[in-house]
C-alpha cells in the first residue's frame, strides 16, 4: 500500500529501539525470573503444607470413625460413662484415650464432667455433628487435651448420648512425629483456632501449648490457605506458609522456612540470567533482521489472501486464488493450513444451518420495535398460518399464567434493557395442548454495533420441564406412600407458624404405629409395606383438603390441622384416627389388627419455629406411647383416651 512502510524498515527499526532499552529489558527479565523461582519456592513450601493438612484430616476422620464404632459398641449395661480404652474390653477396636458418655435429656446433659468436656458435647449435640475442641491446656505437656465429641442415635425411650474422646495431642497429630529428623530446615507446626500450638517437628516438648508469634498476621489472611512473614517461638524470621484444616475450629497447618534460606533459593540464578538476557538479546536482534528477509514474500501472500477471504463475507462463496508455494518449511504448512481451515468453515457453515433446523420448531425474526416480521414452522407447530401470529398477534396463543412474564421481556427489549431474549413459557399447539417451550435469540447488528433486527429460535422444552416438575414431587413426598415427606412437613410447619402470629391457629400430631414390628417381623417388609400404605389412605381419609398428611419415616406419621379451633379439633381428629387406624388390615388374605399413639403440639402463637413444633409433638407423643397404647397426648396438658389393648 502507498505510504506504508516494508518489513524490512520495521526491522532496523526494531533493532535500533531494543539496543537502547536493551538492559532494562533484561534487568526486568531477570526480575519476573525472580519472582518465578521465588513462587516455585513458596509451592514447595505450600505443597509440604497441603500433605500435613490432609494428614492431619485423614488423622480425625480415622478418630471419628473408630469413635462411631465405639458408640455402636457400647451398651448402657455397661453401666460407666467414663472408660480409658487401654485397659477396657473395647481396646481391640483401635481406639486409645479416654472416652466419656454424656446423657442428654432434652437439651440438658445430665453428667459430671469437666467444663470443657460438657461445652464440646453440648456443641455436638446441638449440631448433631462430629466437633473437635482446641487445645485445653493442664499444668503440664502431658495433661494438655484434644476432645473429640460425636452424637450417638438413640433407641425408643432412651436418651440421647455425646460420646467424648479425650486424647493428648501427640496422640492425635502422629504427622509431625519426626523425632529427631529434620527436613532441610523446614519448620512444621500445627496450631488450633486461638493460636495454641498442638504439634511442631522441632523442640515440641517446650512449645506445645504456647500461643504461635504473629498469629494476628495469620488471622488477618482471608482464604483457607496462603503465606506471610513471621517469627518463630526462637525470635527467627521466617517464611510461613498455611493450610486451614476443615473439621476443626480453625486449626492451622504451618510451614516455616528460615528467611535467608528461602531467598538464596531465587537470589543466585538472577545474575546469570542477567547476563544471559544480554546476549539473547543481541542475538535476537541480528537474527531477525536476517529472517526478516525470507519471510517478506510469504507474509505478502499470506495478507493477500486474508484479504480476498475477508472481501467474501464468510458466505461460502468461491474460494479466492490458491497461496504460492514457499521454500520455507513453516510458511509451507502455513499456507496448507490455511486452506484447509477455510475449507472447515465452509464445512462448519453447513453442519451449524443443518443443526439448527433439526434443532429448533421455529425461527423467528423481530423488528427493532419488538413486532414478528417472519418466521417457520409456526404453522406446524399450531396448526395456524404464519400470517396469524405477525406484529404481535402470536401472543395470544401462550397460556395466560405465562402472557404477563412475556409481554414485561418484549418491554424490556424494546426499553433496550436486555442483551439477549431468553424466556420460558406454555404454547398452545395443533392438538389443542400446552407445550412447554423456550423462546431464545439475540440482535443483529450492522458494522457499527447498531440494532437491525433479533433473531431466534423456539425449542421444545416439555420434556425438560416434566421431569423438572417429577424431580420437584419426588423431593417432598414419600415413595411408598405418596404423603408428604419430612421436607414439605417442615415448610409447611413454618407457614403455620407465621400465620399463628397473625391469630390463625392450627395442630401438629405426631402419629406412630403401635404393633407394627410384629407385621414386618411376622409377615415380612412387603406386607408392612402394604399395610402402612392403607395406613396412608386411612390418615388422608380423616383429614380436610388444607390439612397436610405426611410419612416421615419408617411407621411414624405427621398430620397438620389447619385453622382449627384448638385444642378440641385437634382432640376430635385424633380419636377419629385411632378409630380409623385400628380397624383391621386385610393383607393378601391375613387379617392384620394394629394401633396407633398420637401426640399434639398446638400451634396458637408466633414465638415458636417448626422445630420448636416438632420437637413438642414428638415429647406429647413419647408420653402417650409410655401410657400403653393408643393414647392421646397434647403438650402441656393431662392424657387424653383411655388403654386400648392390640
Amino acid at each position: 500500500m502507498p505510504g506504508r512502510a516494508g518489513i524490512n524498515t520495521y526491522l532496523i527499526v526494531l533493532m535500533l529501539v531494543c539496543l537502547i532499552p536493551i538492559l532494562v529489558i533484561s534487568g526486568y527479565a531477570a526480575w519476573r525470573t525472580g519472582e518465578a523461582y521465588r513462587d516455585t519456592a513458596t509451592a514447595r513450601l505450600a505443597e509440604t503444607a497441603l500433605t500435613i493438612r490432609s494428614a492431619i484430616e485423614a488423622e480425625l476422620e480415622s478418630r471419628f470413625t473408630v469413635l462411631s464404632t465405639f458408640a455402636t459398641l457400647w451398651t448402657p449395661d455397661d453401666r460407666s460413662d467414663r472408660l480409658r480404652l487401654q485397659a477396657s474390653p473395647y481396646a481391640g477396636i483401635g481406639l486409645t484415650g479416654e472416652v466419656q458418655i454424656i446423657e442428654f435429656e432434652g437439651r440438658r446433659p445430665m453428667a459430671s464432667a469437666s467444663e470443657q468436656v460438657l461445652a464440646i458435647a453440648r456443641l455436638s449435640f446441638d449440631r448433631q455433628a462430629p466437633v473437635v475442641s482446641n487445645l485445653v491446656l493442664g499444668s503440664r505437656l502431658s495433661d494438655h487435651r484434644i476432645h473429640l465429641a460425636i452424637p450417638s442415635a438413640a433407641e425408643s425411650g432412651e436418651r440421647e448420648r455425646v460420646f467424648v474422646l479425650s486424647l493428648s495431642p501427640s496422640q492425635l497429630i502422629r504427622t509431625l512425629q519426626y523425632g529427631r529428623e529434620r527436613v532441610s530446615g523446614i519448620l512444621i507446626a500445627v496450631a488450633d483456632g486461638n493460636g495454641r500450638i498442638l504439634a511442631r517437628s522441632r523442640d515440641a516438648e517446650n512449645a506445645v501449648g504456647l500461643k504461635a508469634p504473629d498469629w494476628d498476621k495469620l488471622q488477618a489472611i482471608s482464604g483457607s490457605s496462603g503465606s506471610f512473614e513471621a517469627m518463630t517461638t526462637e525470635g527467627q524470621s521466617t517464611v510461613m506458609v498455611f493450610q486451614r484444616i476443615e473439621m476443626t475450629p480453625g486449626w492451622t497447618a504451618v510451614v516455616a522456612e528460615p528467611l535467608e534460606v528461602f531467598n538464596a533459593r531465587w537470589h543466585t540464578p538472577l545474575v546469570g540470567l542477567l547476563l544471559g538476557s544480554v546476549l539473547a538479546t543481541v542475538l535476537a536482534t541480528v537474527v531477525a533482521i536476517h529472517i526478516g528477509q525470507m519471510i517478506r514474500r510469504p507474509v505478502q501472500a499470506l495478507a493477500a489472501r486474508s484479504l480476498a477471504i475477508a472481501r467474501s463475507e464468510g458466505r461460502g462463496d468461491t474460494p479466492p486464488e490458491a497461496l504460492p508455494q514457499s521454500t520455507i518449511r513453516e510458511f509451507e504448512v502455513a499456507r496448507v493450513s490455511f486452506e484447509a481451515a477455510e475449507a472447515a468453515r465452509r464445512t462448519l457453515e453447513r453442519r451449524l444451518r443443518t443443526a439448527a433446523n433439526a434443532g429448533a420448531l421455529v425461527f423467528w425474526r423481530w423488528s427493532k420495535a419488538g413486532d414478528l416480521l417472519s418466521l417457520e414452522g409456526w404453522e406446524t407447530l399450531t396448526g395456524r398460518a404464519d400470517s396469524e401470529a405477525l406484529g404481535t398477534a402470536w401472543i395470544d396463543q401462550v397460556h395466560p399464567d405465562d402472557r404477563d412474564r412475556v409481554m414485561t421481556a418484549i418491554g424490556q427489549k424494546k426499553e433496550g434493557r436486555l442483551d439477549y431474549f431468553d424466556i420460558e413459557f406454555r404454547l398452545r399447539v395443533a392438538n389443542g395442548r400446552w407445550l412447554w417451550v423456550r423462546d431464545r435469540g439475540g440482535p443483529v447488528l450492522d458494522d457499527a454495533g447498531q440494532v437491525i433486527e433479533w433473531a431466534g429460535v423456539l425449542e421444545d422444552i416439555d420434556a425438560r420441564k416434566q421431569d423438572e416438575a417429577k424431580i420437584a414431587h419426588m423431593a417432598t413426598h414419600d415413595a411408598l406412600t405418596g404423603l408428604g415427606n419430612r421436607v414439605l412437613l417442615h415448610e409447611r410447619l413454618q407457614l403455620a407458624a407465621a400465620a399463628a402470629g397473625r391469630g390463625v391457629t392450627s395442630a401438629l400430631l405426631a402419629l406412630d404405629l403401635d404393633l407394627f414390628k410384629q407385621v414386618n417381623d411376622t409377615l415380612g417388609h412387603p406386607a408392612g409395606d402394604e399395610v402402612l400404605r392403607q395406613v396412608a389412605r386411612r390418615l388422608s381419609g380423616c383429614v380436610r383438603e388444607v390439612d397436610l398428611v405426611a410419612r416421615i419415616g419408617g411407621d411414624e406419621f405427621a398430620i397438620l390441622q389447619h385453622g382449627a379451633a384448638q385444642p378440641a379439633a385437634a382432640r376430635t381428629l385424633a380419636e377419629r384416627l385411632i378409630a380409623a387406624v385400628c380397624a383391621p388390615y386385610d393383607v393378601h388374605g391375613q387379617s392384620i389388627v394394629i394401633g396407633i399413639s398420637v401426640g399434639v403440639a398446638l400451634i396458637t402463637s408466633g414465638t415458636h419455629g417448626a422445630d420448636d413444633h416438632m420437637w413438642r409433638a414428638d415429647k406429647a407423643l413419647y408420653r402417650a406411647k409410655a401410657l400403653g397404647r393408643g393414647r392421646i397426648a397434647v403438650f402441656g396438658e393431662d392424657i387424653l383416651g383411655g388403654p386400648q389393648d392390640g
